[in-house]
């Protein structure tokens, strides 16, 4: 019966004094004033208490080294309960952790640290209220190839309501190490607005709100990549995050069919601009853009895009106030020699193109995040440009878990 103990005294004694001789006993037992239990001939409480403690076993081994430190802490015993399990780090301070008797397992609340060492007191007890201690000390590896990650919006940002939360990692992450980046990534906001998940390559993963964030939130993102197992030799690295805010609704749309641009601030309409987009050889792409970022000036150069600057289509010019709605080079911009085309003829080469006056304004009212929607035009978004991807994924396709 579990916890009770009843030995052949002639096989246990050799046995004993071993486990004795191999076991550091730290407990203490009472049994009455003699050291024997009631059979004179039987084991002495000593011995019996060295039996206890030596049936103690633990996972990772006595003296292990290289452990990961997501490894679990397994303590069993054949002979007793388990009562406690007490974990120390190298300098004596207590690491906080879950003792799961039902399975046997200890947790620690975080993670463990990388190249540590690490002490583990394991208490028993067994019958007649006997009480056993034995300890085990092991190391955790210290890895040589680690990746990093980097959050955006970064802190202090304020953002448009269009903006994901964009975490780009220092190298590939395999498909099967992604899983446990749940415990690693927090993200929370006040008001609380749900959302979901979506890797767009091996090393960038991004969030987003099924629809677009409320005006005036306040978003908390950490990641806390120490113990986590990127794959093969590699574990994550380092403690980061970042707090921004959602401003206000600055939403355009760029009607390809109509000529126009009507920009809205939190729903209300502040401005419409005759516009001309991208002509028919090549249109404007469509869907939901958000702004990348702003610049006052900007080169464009048609051999970028595989057209010589000497051809009949080919330019290289210094174009102004420009606002960059698509990783394929797309921007918002002032475009003065196209002012007779705008609002009745899309001319340019994918650019929205508006006035000077216009053009100043809309760069002095935009922000990174904000939406700008192309419609009316043949061109369908392509969901591997950073300027609509996020939005132009179906939701379905977006992750509760990264």
């Amino acid at each position: 019966m579990r916890g009770h103990v009843g030995f052949p005294s002639h096989k246990l004694r050799s046995g004993v004094i071993a486990a004795v001789m191999a076991c550091c006993v730290i407990g203490l037992v009472t049994l009455g004033s003699a050291d024997r239990v009631s059979d004179s001939h039987g084991p002495t409480a000593r011995e019996l208490q060295a039996a206890l403690a030596a049936s103690i076993r633990f996972a990772p081994a006595r003296g292990a080294t290289n452990v990961p430190p997501d490894t679990p802490i397994i303590v069993n015993s054949d002979l007793g309960h388990l009562s406690d399990v007490r974990v120390t780090d190298a300098h004596g301070g207590t690491v906080p952790g879950a003792w799961n008797a039902g399975v046997k397992q200890w947790r620690p609340r975080g993670v463990l640290s990388y190249g540590g060492e690490y002490h583990v007191i394991a208490t028993v007890s067994g019958a007649a209220n006997m009480l056993a201690q034995a300890s085990s000390t092991f190391h955790t590896l210290a890895p040589t190839n680690q990746v990093t990650a980097s959050v955006f919006p970064t802190d202090g940002m304020e953002v448009g309501v269009g903006q994901p939360i964009v975490i780009t990692f220092s190298r590939p992450i395999p498909v099967d190490a992604r899983a446990d980046l749940a415990r690693h990534i927090l993200v929370s906001s006040t008001p609380h607005v749900g959302g979901r998940w979506h890797w767009f390559n091996d090393h960038e993963l991004h969030f987003r709100p099924k629809a677009l964030w409320p005006s005036g939130t306040h978003v908390t993102v950490v990641t806390a990549l120490n113990g986590w197992h990127a794959g093969s030799d590699v574990w994550g690295d380092g403690f980061g995050g970042s707090r921004f805010t959602i401003g206000d609704a600055r939403v355009s749309i760029a009607n390809l069919a109509t000529f126009m641009m009507t920009v809205t601030l939190n729903g209300r309409v502040v401005a419409t601009y005759p516009m001309s987009g991208g002509k028919p050889s090549d249109p404007t792409m469509g869907g939901t853009h958000i702004v990348l970022d702003r610049e006052s000036v900007v080169r464009m150069n048609s051999a970028t895009n595989g057209v010589p600057v000497d051809s009949p289509d080919g330019y290289d010019e210094l174009v102004y106030d420009d606002v960059h709605i698509s990783d394929s080079g797309e921007y918002v911009h002032a475009a003065p020699w196209s002012t007779g085309s705008q609002g009745n003829q899309n001319v340019s080469h994918g650019c929205v193109n508006l006035s000077p006056a216009d053009a100043a304004a809309f760069f002095a009212f935009s922000r990174i995040g904000d939406v700008v929607i192309v419609t009316g035009g043949p061109r369908p978004p392509a969901v591997g440009d950073h300027g609509v991807m996020d939005w132009s994924t179906a939701w379905s396709e977006y992750s509760r878990t990264p």
